[in-house]
């Protein structure tokens, strides 16, 4: 679907082992057949409940569940920004993806390596933090270099750029990163054009031992980096990324036995993925056609006609209107004909903003 969540972090926090849980619970390679374009690359399943009611009211031959991508991001070392390690490697991938999942390590382990002596979390999450606002300052420093001479023409463009970049300057100084910044909207475009790191979404995942996943007794510092983590305003949630690995592993009944035994309502991995959404501020909108019912992902507040490319290219030009049932009728009535009969089908123009959870007839002029 093109939505990219990038899982980044210290070397041996546990990125790839989350990872290959992921993949592991990914889709059939049937269903996307250019999954493993890139091996670092994992096409996810969004788990949704939606799905199950609408199998019972159409009942088609086909079920597709909407997906999110994963990349697993090379290991960064204190001083990426100035190359060190992968450091150019590291802060390039997190350009190309449209959110953050950072991992930090909160499990103690004498098998596993670590970067330092201590574990210590938050440290660690300031490490990545920091070479991140670097690479942003260096990106601004550029930008700077390349206008300040043209904005000395009186180009008022050019000047109003030169103040942004000298306020997120003065930000990325201070430490704070550039989602931080309160800009209008059409400033909001020409920051976004710049590909900064520090104005992409963030989910903070704690990565805590298998022991304390399964008692539900948080250590000390699990317990201290949660309370930091949410202080900082981005995402949070704990998971065991061993964990996670081994029931990816088992088939489905193996693993709901497992986690009737631990007492576990849910995969970490659900949590995750619904996270990312969430994260990406998208939807799930829904078709029936061909006997293939259909779960697709756009952002929040797209229109119809935006909803409809999203299919396919060509649908753009050749809309027409769209047949629309809203979730909430369709929980109701549990019943196409009832939704007609009672008049819940709705005709919708191209400027329809969708809603999560519609189901969508486009129609469509011939191609």
């Amino acid at each position: 679907m093109g939505f990219k969540c990038g899982i980044a972090g210290l070397p041996n926090v546990g990125k790839s082992t989350l990872f290959n849980a992921l993949t592991h619970a990914g889709v059939a390679m049937e269903n996307y057949p250019f999954c493993t374009i890139d091996p670092h690359v994992g096409v996810v399943e969004v788990p949704d409940r939606r799905l199950g009611l609408l199998r019972k009211i159409y009942q088609p031959e086909k079920v597709i569940p909407t997906t999110l991508q994963f990349i697993d991001i090379a290991g960064l070392v204190k001083g990426a920004a100035q190359g060190e390690g992968l450091g150019n490697q590291f802060l390039s991938h997190i350009q190309a993806v449209d959110a953050l999942v950072h991992v930090v390590r909160c499990f103690e382990d004498p098998n596993v390596a670590h970067i330092d002596d201590t574990l210590d979390p938050k440290r660690d999450f300031e490490i990545v933090e920091a070479e991140i606002l670097l690479k942003d300052l260096e990106t601004i420093g550029n930008c700077i270099h390349k206008i300040q001479m043209k904005a000395r023409s009186g180009d008022q463009q050019l000047k109003k750029q030169m103040a942004i970049l000298e306020e997120l300057r003065d930000l990325l100084s201070q430490g704070k990163a550039v989602k931080s910044y309160h800009a209008h909207p059409e400033e909001d475009v020409f920051i976004r054009e710049m590909g900064l790191l520090s104005n992409k979404p963030v989910l903070i995942v704690g990565n805590i031992s298998e022991n304390e996943a399964t008692s539900g007794q948080k250590t000390g510092v699990s317990e201290q980096f949660e309370k930091f983590a949410l202080s900082t305003g981005n995402l949070f949630l704990t998971l065991s990324a061993n964990l996670e690995l081994e029931m990816a592993e088992l088939e489905p009944d193996e693993r709901q036995l497992l986690m009737r035994e631990w007492h576990i309502p849910e995969p970490g991995l659900n949590r995750l993925i619904n996270a990312g959404y969430t994260l990406l501020k998208l939807i799930t909108f829904y078709t029936m056609e061909s006997n293939i019912c259909q779960a697709w992902t756009v952002p929040t507040g797209s229109s119809a006609v935006k909803a409809a490319a999203q299919i396919h290219s060509s649908f753009k030009e050749r809309f027409i209107k769209a047949e629309v049932r809203h979730w909430s009728d369709i929980e109701k009535t549990k019943s196409e004909k009832l939704m007609h009969e009672q008049g819940l089908t709705h005709i919708e123009g191209k400027s329809y903003v969708v809603k999560d959870g519609d189901v969508i007839t486009f129609k469509l002029a011939p191609g």
